[in-house]
């Protein structure tokens, strides 16, 4: 963060200095006391079961020079107190503010599964080319958001941001703070579908990344999926208000759109995929640019240069070698590869630093331990992520059995049991040998094992210290197993239990 006055700060979110000294310089911003830097700004947040106000003392004493509060009570007079109404919303003004003084691109991230993924990818394409900056770890919720906008810098050149929903209204605070001018829509899931009740509203949702967008804007779709297919191509007069919001058609009529994926229209599609020596290989066909969609042209000139499965002229084709495995990777990379032609990357430059991209922990990580492959994808969980964590299990080479250890998916709502056994209704069309689940909701997985293909084994726990006292016992030299499971979970345990027993 390049440093600001508190005055400035204070300006900028419409707050008052109750005492302290207006023009010291605030170098970083957070919101937790325990981790708070010299010259900081402390941010408290006033949550369900805590508010950070009762904390303010403690950053102070770990080094923060100023903060916001809503109480307008000061217990420090050497300090700087910023009176606000709201303060999260007076963090979220103060990203905005901050992320204005950059006239830098920022490519917006956003789908149910896939988002952190894509954008460590996105970020390896165009790190050939520029200084990136990406969103680190979780940041890309209404807290998490603002903080990684104050991260930015004169020396980055272009950033690369996950923004990530649970509710309604959401997504539109996050463009306003990020303002992307290029979007990706990795998929629309049933991630959060108990708050937002079915997919069409989570897409709905979603679409509000385009929000900021101006002249020249773009949105990435994933043309695979079945809601972003429709929006491709769609017709104006197709979209209804439960499409999207008033604001949001706007944005939408005016964008150049761009799809990428497998299916025949994808102006960047995957052919020839195929798992050589623990790598991927596809060939990538990219139509000319020309043939991207912007709807407004379309409007004036009668054309619809965009129905589905229509040819156009194509690229020739170039070999795109990944380091990691399973179809989801291969979307994640050519959803890479168009935002960085976008911004003037050739292929042969991008692929290069796709090729050096390496999963992040519990992202999808292969470990051997004991000659036993364990695939980490212990962060999170969805119905679709599930089924593509299935697909690497499958593509693991030299492996005689192949075993899945999943536990609940949160966040379901009425829906979660049937997800659930929908998830193993799609196992039990696998050559998976044995799954082992956790949890209330994850014993549906094997129930429908049960109910459709016997023949795969299957074991149900309530605790990850049950199943890991049966993996130590029945887990032996050759084995692929993939351990995977909402982050309230914690799989990770699991993990990290068999690395320590078998080391």
């Amino acid at each position: 963060m390049e440093a600001l006055s508190v005055k400035e700060i204070a300006e900028a979110v419409g707050g008052v200095i109750l005492c302290g000294d207006e023009n010291a310089w605030i170098t970083s911003v957070g919101t937790n006391s325990k981790n708070m830097e010299a010259n900081s700004l402390f941010v408290p947040i006033a949550g369900e079961r805590v508010d950070a106000h009762d904390f303010i003392e403690d950053a102070f004493l770990n080094g923060a020079a100023a903060c916001f509060t809503s109480r307008q009570k000061v217990k420090n007079q050497d300090k700087a107190y910023i009176g606000v109404e709201n303060t999260l919303k007076a963090l979220q003004a103060l990203g905005a503010f901050y992320r204005s003084r950059f006239n830098i691109p920022v490519i917006g991230i956003t789908g149910s599964v896939g988002k952190t993924t894509t954008k460590e990818m996105v970020a390896a394409a165009l790190g050939t080319k520029y200084n990136v900056l990406k969103t680190d770890g979780n940041m890309n919720s209404q807290v998490g958001l603002p903080l990684m906008m104050l991260r930015m810098d004169s020396r980055h050149e272009i950033a690369v941001i996950e923004m990530g929903i649970s509710e309604e209204g959401e997504m539109a605070k996050l463009a306003d703070i990020a303002k992307p001018e290029a979007a990706i829509m990795t998929n629309i899931g049933v991630s959060h579908i108990a708050q937002l009740k079915t997919r069409e509203n989570i897409r709905k949702e979603k679409l509000n990344i385009m929000n900021a967008f101006e002249d020249k804007s773009i949105l990435f779709l994933h043309g695979n999926d079945d809601l972003l297919r429709v929006l491709y191509n769609t017709w104006e007069k197709n979209l209804s208000e439960a499409d999207l919001c008033d604001k949001t058609r706007n944005k939408f009529i005016k964008a150049e759109i761009a799809a990428f994926g497998t299916e025949d229209f994808c102006d960047y599609r995957a052919e020839d995929i195929r798992t050589v020596n623990g790598e991927t290989h596809f060939i990538l066909k990219k139509k000319d640019s020309k043939r991207h969609r912007n709807v407004q042209q379309q409007k004036e000139t009668g054309q619809n240069n965009h129905e589905e499965g229509s040819d156009g002229p194509i690229c020739d084709g170039e070999e795109i070698v990944l380091k990691v495995l399973g179809i989801h990777n291969v979307f994640n990379a050519l959803a890479a590869l168009a935002v960085a032609e976008h911004y003037h990357i050739p292929v042969k430059a991008a692929k290069e630093g796709l090729c050096n991209y390496r999963p992040i922990a519990m992202r999808g990580r292969i470990k051997e331990v004991n000659r036993i492959k364990i695939i980490d994808d212990t962060y999170n969980a969805s119905p679709d992520s599930i089924k593509s964590g299935i697909q690497v299990l499958l593509e693991l080479e030299g492996v005689s059995r192949r075993i899945a250890v999943l536990a609940d998916v949160w966040e379901l709502g009425g829906i979660s049991r049937q997800c659930h056994y929908d998830v193993g209704l799609y196992i039990s069309g696998q050559k998976i040998d044995e799954v082992v689940t956790i949890g209330k909701e994850a014993f549906y997985i094997a129930k429908a094992i049960q109910d459709k293909k016997p023949g795969i084994r299957t074991h149900s726990f309530s605790k990850n210290e049950e199943a890991v006292e049966y993996l130590l016992e029945h887990l032996k030299a050759g084995d692929g197993v993939l351990i995977k499971g909402s982050r309230g979970m914690e799989t990770d345990e699991i993990v990290k239990a068999l690395s320590q027993e078998k080391e």
